[in-house]
């Protein structure tokens, strides 16, 4: 998984292949993305938005 940062400065999720992650089923940290009150476990059709934070606690890297 990597992230790109949208134009508020949020982390877009995508699964190495380069699809939206729409969840993060592997992450030992509870986090929920930007706006949701359902953590990142649960799907989320129009894809998983994190803080920058959130996205590097769980070890996303930003892609280059």
């Amino acid at each position: 998984m990597f992230y790109r940062k949208n134009s508020v400065g949020n982390a877009v999720i995508f699964e190495n292949d380069g699809s939206v992650a729409t969840r993060i089923m592997q992450s030992k940290h509870c986090v929920y993305p930007v706006g949701s009150n359902m953590s990142t476990k649960y799907e989320h059709p129009v894809g998983v938005v994190l803080s920058v934070e959130d996205a590097q606690k769980l070890g996303i890297l930003e892609e280059n």
